[in-house]
């Protein structure tokens, strides 16, 4: 009789005990200058998500790539001139909440230490107790779905990874309790996620060329569209699942400025570092302006260019995780900006698995760190 009884019970066990080593993340040793995060998954199906990226960004790259030379009357307007003044003294006011933005960029650069260990960022973490809170906030959370709670900073940068740590980093200085309306905070997510994700793919496409630094890139993606979300503050009332104005001229009706006059502001009072005021103001003239009319030497071209590539695949990237096929509300690339980045070394670069990996991986680290 003890055999019958005995026998259920001990398989069981040994069925539970296989769902739970499942279900455990599995750690990299965080040991010497290795920094290859273990890798979180998306929730879609690997295959089918990849096979979806080289469809929709082969329509992309044809729609960007299909611009004709630009001329100056159809450039746009609300480049560079003024906003009226009473827009001008609101974005000042609100530019002052974001002071902390201008320490983004050394903060992520102390990151992108080539010798910088798994440990290492595990103490970078723990020097910091709101830095804790988040990450293991975000490692804990459903989203995740670890076995057990994480206890450990080192354990939860483990499986963060790099990329999304610096999300978490970057996240820390912005002001988020101002977006007090629920309609505020859903805009704030959506930019904040399209702007990881087209730090990310800058930072890959700089990989890839190695002839660009991918640090100065992912945090130019980064702040890229700063300007929206000073702007998304000046929204007055929206209504329920308004969107936030998708083109320059659109944004300039609705809030009488733009994010790159919003920028500017923020500029001048120090909110975005020298080195990446140029590409975070000139990021749309791509689109606008040939680059032998461009005031700028060689190597900032190719930056721009990347940039503006980057920022455009990421609008690929819809607010939930999922790929948008709607191309024609991406910008297109000027034919002179064609010789720095072709639409066959862009779709090389850009078709690459773990590119869509660590973007949609992004966007779950985003979502975990709001919810």
């Amino acid at each position: 009789m003890s055999y019958i009884i005995v026998v259920p019970v001990m398989l069981t066990l040994a069925g539970l005990a296989y769902f739970l080593f499942l279900r455990k993340p599995v750690l990299e040793p965080i040991v010497g200058q290795d920094r290859a995060p273990v890798q979180i998954k998306p929730v879609e199906n690997d295959t089918n998500a990849f096979s979806e990226w080289e469809l929709v960004l082969s329509r992309a790259l044809d729609h960007i790539y299909s611009g004709v030379q630009v001329s100056a009357d159809q450039q746009m307007t609300h480049v560079y001139e003024e906003p009226p003044a009473l827009t001008v003294t609101a974005m000042t006011n609100l530019v002052k909440a974001f002071e902390k933005v201008g320490t983004l960029h050394s903060s992520l650069a102390a990151l992108d230490d080539p010798k910088i260990s798994m440990k290492d960022l595990g103490d970078f973490v723990t020097r910091d107790p709101l830095l804790s809170a988040r990450v293991l906030k975000t490692v804990n959370s459903p989203l995740f779905r670890t076995a057990m709670d994480v206890k450990s900073v080192h354990t939860a940068v483990n499986i963060l990874g790099l990329i999304n740590l610096k999300n978490l980093v970057s996240f820390g200085v912005l002001p988020y309790a101002l977006y007090k309306n629920p309609e505020h905070r859903r805009m704030f997510t959506g930019i904040w996620q399209h702007m990881n994700a087209t730090a990310i793919t800058a930072a890959h496409m700089a990989r890839a060329r190695q002839d660009l630094d991918s640090g100065t890139l992912y945090t130019a993606g980064l702040m890229h569209d700063i300007g929206k979300l000073v702007l998304v503050l000046l929204m007055k009332d929206p209504e329920e699942n308004e969107c936030y104005p998708q083109s320059l001229n659109r944004e300039y009706e609705r809030l009488t400025a733009t994010h790159l006059q919003a920028a500017r502001i923020m500029a001048k009072a120090g909110g975005i570092p020298a080195q990446l005021r140029p590409l975070v103001l000139d990021h749309h003239l791509p689109a606008l302006l040939p680059v032998q009319q461009m005031d700028c030497n060689a190597e900032h071209a190719k930056y721009l260019t990347v940039l503006f590539l980057a920022d455009q695949v990421a609008k690929l990237i819809a607010h939930d995780g999922t790929l948008t096929d709607d191309v024609r509300r991406l910008d297109r690339l000027d034919p002179s900006y064609r010789e720095i980045v072709s639409k066959d070394e862009a779709r090389e670069i850009l078709l690459s698995r773990g590119l869509i990996d660590d973007i949609l991986a992004n966007v779950r680290v985003v979502q975990a760190a709001l919810s």
